[in-house]
């Protein structure tokens, strides 16, 4: 790494030290963050000069010179967060940097039929549902989307999208020439498993599996982030451990995950097709298991098997720390919990024993937000 690699990491580190603290020295900065206090106060003098920070004397008393708590300018920065990984519904929200929501909404969006007419739209949110004169002195560093997708890395281009608007389509660039700054475009079980890893740092080993239009899974080893070589790593839509004798509506063979355990696919199991009114059938089926319809409850029961042999597998592959189980399909965690924990103890013996954390998120939504939050707060440069 060179001298402003050298740099650019430290003005990160002493941001991230900085951001959630209510006040903090530089002394403390340097404790904290095992950088020379000459550094930390060249580099806080740098960014309260550009308003990211701001200073104010300790209350305390203290012998010789009072020194001066370090805040960041929480209230001027914002980023904006697009999630799109439930087909015809957009969640829109503005946090700030410490992954607080200011704005959150959810818009129908059934009547748009193309990548660039969405990002169209969610700009138009942004301007007239949020900006006016009292953000007007509020700067917005990075806009982040969530889609059920692959971002294939090498193309920027999406893949093997659960919604097909959305396949070949350059967002990235969309995103950056709609809202004139720096986007970022991730799948929503990457964002989930970053988001955990960010808010419980005592694990440095987890799965997340996100479930909703798609079925995703995000992969945390050794605290970092599994891609793979092009972005594909911790791809399972397509692994045949789901019911073989439903055929793929996506590569045309039988038995993907994703055929069954999709939201999809519970509904056209229990009602024979999707449809416009997808969100009505879900909430309907929904409904019939809190009523113990009959069919409803064994198809539940096996999905939840079939829930549990991806989740041996994930686990017996990467021996995780915590599983997190995330999106929709929390809404019927409880009807299907019984049959994905007897596949775990009889599929994962030698781990399921070792007090392997078994999460369902049923606050996803905001965990994929944190998600987007932090890669935008994290890849952010004021100086």
């Amino acid at each position: 790494m060179d001298i402003f690699g050298i740099r650019e990491q430290n003005i990160k580190t002493v941001i991230n030290a900085i951001r959630f603290e209510n006040g903090i020295t530089k002394k403390e900065i340097a404790e904290k963050t095992g950088l020379s206090f000459a550094t930390v106060s060249n580099l806080c003098n740098e960014l309260i000069e550009q308003n990211v920070l701001m200073t104010e004397k300790k209350l305390i008393p203290t012998v010789g010179r009072t020194p001066s708590d370090i805040f960041f300018n929480v209230d001027r920065f914002n980023t904006i967060c697009i999630n799109l990984q439930l087909k015809g519904v957009m969640g829109f929200a503005i946090l700030n940097f410490r992954n607080e929501i200011i704005f959150q909404k959810k818009y129908d969006i059934h009547h748009l039929n193309s990548a660039e007419k969405i990002i169209s739209f969610a700009y138009d949110v942004f301007k007239k549902d949020y900006l006016d004169g009292n953000h007007s002195d509020i700067v917005f560093i990075g806009v982040g989307v969530a889609v059920s997708s692959i971002y294939d890395l090498n193309s920027e281009q999406l893949i093997n999208s659960a919604i097909d608007l959305f396949t070949d389509v350059p967002l990235k660039k969309i995103v950056i020439e709609t809202f004139g700054i720096p986007a970022y475009i991730d799948n929503e079980s990457n964002l989930c498993a970053l988001s955990v890893a960010k808010s419980i740092n005592q694990w440095s080993d987890i799965v997340y599996l996100h479930i909703s239009e798609g079925v995703g899974v995000g992969v945390i080893v050794n605290g970092k982030l599994l891609r793979g070589k092009n972005g594909y790593g911790g791809e399972v839509a397509h692994m045949p451990v789901g019911d073989p004798n439903l055929k793929c509506s996506g590569c045309g063979f039988y038995g993907c995950v994703e055929e069954s355990l999709s939201i999809n696919g519970f509904i056209r199991e229990m009602f024979g097709a999707v449809g416009s009114d997808k969100t009505v059938k879900w909430d309907q089926y929904v409904q019939l298991l809190k009523e113990r319809d009959e069919k409803a409850v064994t198809l539940a029961r096996k999905n939840g098997g079939i829930l549990g042999k991806l989740s041996s597998v994930l686990i017996n592959i990467f021996d995780p720390e915590a599983f997190y189980i995330g999106g929709d399909i929390t809404a019927i965690f409880p009807f299907i919990k019984d049959a994905f924990e007897e596949e775990i103890k009889n599929r994962s013996p030698l781990i399921a024993d070792k007090d392997l954390k078994i999460i369902c998120d049923a606050e996803s939504e905001k965990t994929i937000n944190i998600g987007i939050n932090e890669e935008i707060c994290n890849s952010w440069l004021p100086l």
